[in-house]
């Protein structure tokens, strides 16, 4: 009895996540009024040192902006890189837009 309750799980078919992005492409649903282009920063200033370093001699085999591997940057990340990326960035974050409405009195 168990075995065919597992045959027939195995047998439905499953519901993927790509098969659903692929059906909401180009649907974008906001719930929020646009940001007027006032509050919209237009200088944002790129990662600190803090995030990478890039030096100008080699960082790992052959890698350097004037050698033949012209990435060095991928030797230059740390285990911490990308929180401290985060950090930096999220001043500069727009708020996400909700699919909840929450509940706002009109009398009190």
């Amino acid at each position: 009895m168990a075995l065919t309750a597992i045959s027939r799980q195995l047998c439905k078919p499953r519901n993927f996540s790509s098969i659903k992005r692929s059906l909401t492409v180009g649907k974008i649903i906001y719930n929020k009024d646009a940001m007027p282009s006032s509050n919209i920063k237009s200088d944002v200033p790129g990662l600190s040192k803090n995030v990478v370093e890039i030096p100008n001699q080699p960082v790992g085999p052959g890698a350097a902006k004037n050698s033949q591997y012209k990435n060095p940057e991928y030797f230059c990340y740390d285990k911490t890189s990308y929180f401290e990326a985060e950090v930096e960035m999220l001043k500069f974050r727009c708020p996400q837009p909700s699919t909840q409405v929450y509940y706002k009195p009109t009398s009190q």
